[in-house]
């Protein structure tokens, strides 16, 4: 590969003092294999963790969910699977579900883990465009790359992929607004595709409020400016009440966090020993290090979004990926300001090679994927026979990992729960963790549900009690879940 691909052509700026300009000349240029080398192991990094078996626990009720919208159903209204559910279900990451239904019915799992690695390579390009913004290449492809590993936990093949690659071309959008204070209209109908994809958007409109303020707290807005800025968010909060799901959209983020926060791990605070969280926060604490080195203040704006991607990574495990994305042009500003001198323009035919490297990667993922991904990751389907002769409407006491995999491959059967926390009472899920706990009157919730069969982790309290106080039978054994029916 010729350096002359991936280098910069603009000229190097004046620097203000001789001590600078020392320094300017002795970083003005990399050596000619490190932009390659780097472009190449962030490709080939992404297509590898891209192309893996398809095994995230939600994806097979997204899958159905997809089906179900081509078949004729609706946005929104009473559960059409399990009657457990008391909650209207709000369809609030339809686009892709439907998107990823497709590639399923077209080219099987291996379509799925395609798509997957197809999208991280577009989150990949997106995050780089946004930091060789603000620094050049082999700074920008650091932070790219930091970014991608720090927000690694969430690169699944899910909805939420949509939102990582929306929240980085909105930042990139509202970075470029404080430059000329321009607005991007094309934001709000970015908006309605975010809202019709993953129940993040709130984060685009939340950040776009951010950068204003920040504006305004520097004295850089007069009223015809900060009136036009601030028709972006307003009109985009708008944009997003007119999805095929209405109004009721706006505060279902509300009603998700409230109901899966108790129950599941990734809405709970993130661990300190989260490994992806120290990468974001490493991240971070260089920006901070460099601006506190620096004789100069930091704009506003830009110590705020500091600030909100340090909130992101620490509030829960699943915003670890938002922390990470808001960090990375901050990161790659603070790796530039080493270079003591402002980003070389970024050259067309750069960003040329990079879409057509980026091409040939997804071209290569393909036979990749379909090598590797055959076969789900993580779940019974040696059980499969089983559970497919069981009666119709069969009630199956499940586990929440696996509640997914069952209502998508074993249609006909009904789990007692399953990860759609919000269509599901509190006392209901309370109940059904006190029984999966085996807590006082856990027997209560099997005799509530009418349950007749068990999918459960072999090293379950509950699959022990099943054997040992009720004398259940153990019928079958996969992939560390063990199928149970009563005597």
């Amino acid at each position: 590969m010729s350096a002359e691909v991936w280098m910069d052509h603009a000229s190097d700026s004046r620097a203000n003092d001789d001590g600078a300009a020392a320094s300017a000349s002795a970083t003005a240029r990399e050596p000619r294999w490190m932009i390659g080398v780097l472009a190449l192991l962030a490709l080939g990094l992404t297509v590898r963790a891209g192309t893996r078996p398809v095994g995230d626990p939600d994806i097979w009720w997204h899958l159905k969910t997809g089906q179900y919208l081509l078949n004729g159903g609706h946005f929104s209204g009473h559960d059409p699977w399990v009657p457990f559910a008391t909650q209207p279900f709000v369809l609030t990451q339809w686009l892709p579900e439907v998107i990823g239904q497709k590639a399923y019915e077209i080219a099987g799992l291996p379509g799925v883990a395609w798509l997957r690695c197809a999208t991280m390579l577009m989150l990949l390009g997106a995050l780089l465009w946004v930091c060789r913004r603000v620094a050049d290449s082999v700074p920008a492809l650091i932070a790219a790359l930091a970014a991608m590993l720090g927000a690694g936990a969430s690169l699944t093949e899910r909805p939420q992929l949509v939102s990582f690659i929306l929240l980085a071309v909105t930042l990139a959008a509202w970075w470029r607004s404080t430059e000329d204070l321009r607005p991007r209209w094309w934001l709000i109908p970015l908006t309605w595709v975010w809202a019709c994809s993953h129940g993040l958007w709130p984060v685009g409109i939340a950040l776009g409020g951010v950068v204003i303020l920040g504006l305004a707290i520097d004295r850089r807005l007069d009223w015809r400016t900060a009136r036009r800025l601030v028709l972006v968010p307003a009109l985009s909060l708008v944009a997003a009440a007119l999805t095929p799901v209405g109004p009721r959209l706006l505060l279902t983020p509300l009603n998700v966090s409230a109901a899966a926060g108790p129950f599941i791990q990734e809405w709970q605070p993130t661990s300190a020993r989260n490994p992806f969280a120290l990468i974001t926060l490493a991240m971070i604490t260089i920006v901070l290090l460099t601006w506190v080195r620096s004789r100069s203040v930091p704009p506003t704006w830009q110590i705020a979004l500091a600030g909100i991607a340090f909130a992101a990574t620490l509030i829960m495990y699943r915003t670890v990926a938002v922390g990470a994305v808001i960090a990375a042009p901050l990161f790659a500003s603070a790796l530039q300001q080493q270079r003591f001198r402002p980003p070389r323009t970024l050259a067309r035919h750069a960003v040329l090679t990079w879409l057509g490297l980026s091409l040939a990667a997804a071209l290569i993922a393909f036979p990749v994927a379909g090598a590797i991904a055959q076969k789900p990751f993580g779940v019974p389907e040696g059980l499969k026979p089983q559970l497919a002769a069981l009666p119709a409407k069969t009630v199956v006491l499940d586990q929440f990992a696996i509640s997914g995999w069952l209502l998508w491959a074993e249609p006909q059967l009904i789990p007692v729960a399953d990860l759609r926390s919000e269509v599901y009472s509190l006392e209901y899920l309370t109940a059904y963790r006190n029984n999966e706990r085996v807590g006082p009157g856990w027997q209560a919730f099997i005799s509530r549900t009418g349950a007749t069969a068990a999918l459960l982790s072999e090293d379950s309290a509950l699959a022990e009690a099943l054997q040992q106080q009720l004398h259940w039978r153990v019928t079958g054994r996969d992939n560390g879940y063990v199928f149970l029916k009563p005597v």
